[in-house]
């Protein structure tokens, strides 16, 4: 059958033709179609920063690199190096084997894929690497801001004290101090802040930023006090020492205390007067310790110290008369003659109690009796004297004492007899005595520490050489 198609002349013609249709395409798509070819390009990355490695940080520091970038040309087709970053390209230094000192090391390289390297300047660097050292430093405070008016800041409490700074051993020596930085805001309480940053200066101030510091933050806590003052303390006394028994000396162990607060609280605060001595505490004869509690005045926020002890010394009751006491007269105005008609010597006579002691080493001159005449108008008046007594001594006879002053106007001739004596009733002379003092007239002086609300009463302690005689308990001596 093959051999019929064969002589047939239209299948050969069609064969012909098919054959000629498939070489002519064969031929147009070569021509159309041209074969690519592969571009190779080449380019220099400047700059690039050399990365060190494997510096064993515990013992070295790097403290020295002649060159820390180098210059690089690569090369790979144009598609690729152009699509590339700088970063793209490392180029890395091993310090796993560098001995302290100078040491010259090669550079090694890391670059991309399908890009080879052409040239790398420089391929080799110089480090100095030096070895680190520890050492301890004190830890200091800087504060900034400022506090409520009045009020101060103490010592900084600092936890802990001390850190560790590790540098290389050049820059160690340059180490001056480590320090902290705290604000005050108004502060009027204790200040705390559980977390202070540290930073290490040089002796020109600046900042050592690669200073290790261990730890890097520490706690501070600062004391922030109130304006304060000291004041002298002043005893007062509640209830009663047994019968038969008075007071010979009381002791406190402090004579001030320091009070704490507010400065328009502080102004005008002269003394502190609430060390309270209950009497009733003290059982028998000799001396009783006491110890008290001291609480801040109304508007105070602290005192020191919070407790006192006091020491109560109380022995049996003694009498003594003393005699030729003078009377001073005080407040005249200006013309004004003030003589003292009653009693004629111008003195008066005490029967006085207290401890022998005390007694014995008691002179007239410890006792100062005054009659205030101050706007009284001519005439005779009976004045009410004043009677001041030393401390713990007291009068037994509890009646006023009273003397006659005649008052004369110098200004204005004296043409009538003068006025009988009567009880004056100006200047306040029939006020009540201050409480705690020993008054025989219209008011009594206050005494040293300790004095106030005297138990005996009486206030104040002078010891002067004895007078002649001795005084026992229960008698009654006279002066001479």
């Amino acid at each position: 059958m093959m051999d019929r198609w064969l002589k047939n002349n239209n299948v050969v013609k069609i064969l012909a033709i098919a054959l000629s249709i498939l070489l002519w395409a064969i031929v147009h798509l070569d021509n159309s179609t041209p074969t690519p070819t592969t571009t190779i390009d080449s380019k220099v990355i400047e700059n690039i920063k050399v990365q060190a490695f494997d510096l064993d940080d515990s013992k070295y520091v790097l403290s020295a690199m002649d060159k820390d970038n180098v210059r690089m040309e690569v090369r790979g087709r144009r598609s690729d190096i152009t699509s590339l970053f700088n970063e793209d390209y490392r180029v890395r230094l091993d310090l796993s084997d560098v001995k302290e000192g100078t040491n010259t090391l090669p550079l090694s390289y890391d670059l991309p894929f399908g890009v080879e390297l052409v040239s790398m300047q420089p391929k080799v660097v110089t480090v100095i690497i030096e070895r680190r050292e520890t050492a301890s430093y004190p830890v200091n405070i800087v504060t900034k801001g400022r506090l409520a008016d009045g009020y101060k800041a103490e010592a900084a409490v600092i936890d802990p004290s001390t850190v560790k700074v590790t540098l290389p051993s050049t820059s160690l020596a340059d180490v001056v101090k480590i320090e902290g930085t705290v604000e005050f805001d108004g502060h009027t309480e204790t200040f705390t802040q559980k977390k202070v940053k540290l930073t290490a200066y040089n002796n020109k101030g600046q900042e050592m930023k690669d200073a290790i510091i261990e730890p890097s933050s520490v706690s501070v806590e600062i004391p922030v006090i109130a304006p304060s003052i000291n004041v002298p303390i002043s005893i007062q006394y509640t209830g009663s020492l047994p019968e038969g028994l008075v007071l010979s000396e009381v002791t406190p162990n402090i004579s001030q205390v320091k009070l704490y607060g507010p400065q328009d609280k502080l102004v005008g605060m002269n003394s502190y007067n609430d060390v309270m001595v209950d009497l009733s505490l003290v059982k028998q004869s000799g001396k009783s310790a006491l110890s008290i509690d001291l609480k801040p005045p109304a508007g105070l926020v602290r005192i020191e110290p919070s407790t006192i002890q006091v020491e109560v010394d109380a022995v049996s009751v003694g009498e003594r008369t003393v005699d030729g006491i003078p009377i001073t007269i005080e407040g005249m105005d200006s013309g004004i003659e003030a003589t003292i008609i009653s009693p004629a010597d111008k003195s008066v006579t005490m029967k006085l109690t207290g401890a022998a002691s005390l007694l014995n080493s008691l002179n007239k001159e410890d006792i100062k009796i005054v009659a205030h005449v101050q706007g009284l108008k001519s005439g005779s008046h009976e004045v009410k004297l004043e009677v001041t007594l030393p401390r713990f001594i007291t009068a037994a006879d509890k009646q006023p004492l009273t003397a006659t002053i005649e008052i004369k106007d110098k200004t204005i001739p004296s043409t009538a007899e003068p006025e009988p004596a009567k009880p004056d009733k100006e200047n306040g002379s029939d006020s009540e005595p201050d409480a705690g003092n020993e008054v025989i007239g219209p008011d009594i002086e206050g005494g040293d520490m300790g004095e106030a609300t005297d138990p005996n009463p009486g206030n104040g302690s002078n010891v002067t050489p004895p007078p002649d005689g001795e005084v026992t308990d229960g008698t009654d001596n006279t002066e001479p």
